[in-house]
């Protein structure tokens, strides 16, 4: 109980809040999203609309916290203070959640449904997010060279840039403390943009450590389930190889000797469309496929106009069977637009593509 009362007369305040574009709206909502993307800080921003006194913040993962003494205590308490608003950061869910007219519970598991609640998922930074987090620069080009070297966690830019891949490593040390799960998680990393299957990861981190099969499925799903991976399928081929993606494309490279900036340039347009919710394939040749809105995207970083268009043309057949009508290639400095077999191609650079999503 006296855990509870200093965690009452606690006062939150949210200092270096940026506005997000999710919001909290609802009298009950399940706020989902991976460690560091900022779910505390839009429910601590969202608490400045309330009084002290009138809701009771608790973080699980706090270890001055014990789980079993807040099961215990938590109803009663409740019931003799004048709490109208109950947040629950990282529940596990071990006990049944009390009877309280507004609820905020967080967690990072993707699956996970109640009934009542409205769910959110809050990932770290899109692009449009990060210029507005970002209040020293105002060049859209410097913006982006800061944007595809130090990644999309919020917490990561509050941080010294002098450390940056140190901060990144000791960041997923605390999001990933189990030695063997990051090392799978690294090797996921390593994959960025390429196509795998898990008994290729398997074989290739056999030698490494003690693995089974069981516990690299395991693993993977547990990523997964925590959005710090996305395996994409190959379209109407779900048992073929899946393309990697991990939640920040500049994971690689704090985890990594081993640079690629057109595979870091994938995940980043990626995540730009993972982030708004649609849904995403790769086909042969094509770096990404919407087929709700029959679009074909293409990450080409640097390419002359020629290259792209021989590159197009090649692909014509494979437009067609998908029923393709738009192929936007998103670049890094060509901008232009041409028609092929009734199919529209639209060349633009990655900041501006990004913002009129």
């Amino acid at each position: 109980m006296q855990t509870l009362e200093i965690l009452y007369e606690t006062h939150l305040k949210n200092i270096l809040f940026v506005d997000r574009k999710i919001t909290i709206s609802h009298k009950k909502t399940l706020l989902c999203g991976p460690r560091k993307s900022g779910k505390t800080h839009l429910i601590i921003d969202h608490l400045s609309h309330y009084e002290k006194g009138s809701y009771l913040y608790i973080d699980f993962s706090d270890a001055r916290v014990e789980n079993d003494s807040i099961a215990e205590h938590l109803p009663l308490f409740l019931a003799s203070h004048p709490i109208t608003l109950l947040i629950l950061e990282h529940f596990d869910f071990s006990f049944a959640l009390p009877d309280v007219s507004e609820i905020i519970i967080t967690t990072t598991w993707i699956s996970k449904e109640l009934n009542g609640f409205d769910k959110q998922t809050l990932y770290p930074l899109d692009f449009e997010e990060f210029i507005a987090f970002d209040k020293k620069h105002s060049n859209i080009e410097h913006l982006f060279n800061l944007f595809a070297n130090h990644g999309t966690f919020p917490y990561i830019h509050q941080l010294i840039e002098a450390d940056h891949h140190r901060q990144m490593q000791a960041m997923v040390h605390l999001i990933i403390p189990e030695p063997t799960t990051f090392t799978i998680y690294k090797r996921f990393c390593e994959l960025q943009s390429t196509k795998v299957t898990l008994f290729q990861i398997y074989n290739q981190l056999k030698p490494m450590i003690k693995l089974s099969k069981d516990k690299l499925y395991a693993t993977t799903l547990l990523f997964i389930e925590n959005n710090l991976l996305f395996l994409v399928e190959k379209y109407n081929q779900p048992s073929a190889a899946k393309k990697v993606y991990i939640i920040d494309f500049a994971l690689k490279n704090a985890l990594s000797f081993k640079k690629d900036f057109l595979k870091r340039f994938e995940n980043m347009v990626f995540l730009e469309l993972m982030k708004r919710g649609k849904t995403i394939f790769y086909d042969e040749g094509i770096d990404l496929y919407l087929p709700e809105e029959k679009t074909a995207l293409f990450c080409i970083a640097f390419a002359t106009e020629e290259a792209i268009m021989l590159r197009m043309k090649k692909l014509s057949s494979t437009f067609h069977m998908l029923h393709v009508n738009k192929v936007e290639i998103v670049s890094l400095g060509n901008e232009g637009s041409f028609e092929l077999d009734t199919i529209s191609f639209s060349v633009t650079p990655f900041w501006e593509w990004a913002l009129q999503l």
